[in-house]
């Protein structure tokens, strides 16, 4: 679902194909790779590494449903975030992962989650690799190579905002808008017209996992603040975030993306 804008379970069939020894095997190989990155630091990369930062999309082919809408984002601290929507399966509510990655050989992307997944990066995009790191071929080669999407490289920011107690952040266009909600239960709403509004946070109703409502009531407005967990686009970049957001002010309707800082 595109608006404006702003656990890790994977079913590829590759890993289905993985042999019933192979679990060990992959825990070592993934604690090798987290040791290897933490030695190293989180320290900004350099050289090859540093053209393979930034995020990637595509739609990956899945056993039961139309697809995969599959988003990986390899910041240059060697830290990665993954977002998973399985079409036709659980509302478009996402599935996220994070951890580490790592360049080898100069082409070569490893990740250090459970699934131990391997890319191939290459003309700017990456290929994902089969569970013996060989490019995948036959027919469906080409619904395995991610595609360079802008509007993700903003992991420094999200980091400061949440060392400053923000825990949700969330923003929209046309006008430009961004909603901030923060440890202190306050609300900031603010938009490119000049806008803005800061409240105390009301508890929210309903305040479930999938859906939270706050809605409240000032001298000079009414404000209602929407956060489904339902995956986002920006309409803009295509880049996906994890909930949907609506803000309704008086008469307006602002929808956007957002997320949790956690």
């Amino acid at each position: 679902m595109r608006y404006p804008s702003f656990i890790f379970t994977t079913v590829f069939g590759l890993s289905l194909l993985t042999a019933c020894g192979g679990g060990s095997r992959q825990e070592a190989t993934d604690s090798t790779l987290t040791a290897s990155i933490g030695a190293a630091g989180t320290a900004a990369i350099s050289g090859p590494a540093s053209k393979a930062a930034g995020s990637y999309q595509g739609t990956l082919p899945c056993a039961d449903c139309p697809g995969i809408d599959y988003q990986l984002s390899l910041y240059e601290d060697h830290h990665y975030k993954e977002l998973m929507v399985y079409r036709e399966r659980n509302n478009n509510q996402p599935v996220l992962d994070t951890g580490l990655w790592q360049m080898e050989n100069d082409t070569i992307i490893r990740l250090s989650g459970n699934q131990g997944q391997q890319f191939l990066f290459g003309d700017g995009k990456l290929y994902q690799l089969d569970r013996q790191g060989q490019r995948i071929t036959g027919a469906l080669a080409d619904n395995y190579i991610l595609r360079p999407v802008e509007g993700g490289g903003d992991r420094a920011r999200m980091l400061e905002k949440a060392a400053a107690g923000v825990d949700f952040m969330a923003a929209g266009n046309e006008p430009g808008w961004t909603v901030e909600l923060d440890r202190q239960k306050t609300i900031y709403f603010h938009t490119a017209n000049g806008d803005s509004l800061r409240i105390p946070a009301p508890r929210p109703k309903p305040d479930t996992d999938t859906l939270k409502v706050y809605m409240t009531k000032t001298e000079k407005t009414e404000f209602t603040l929407t956060i489904r967990n339902k995956a986002c686009n920006d309409d803009m970049s295509g880049y996906m975030r994890p909930y949907t957001v609506e803000v309704q002010m008086k008469d307006r309707m602002y929808m956007g993306c957002g997320e949790y800082l956690k």
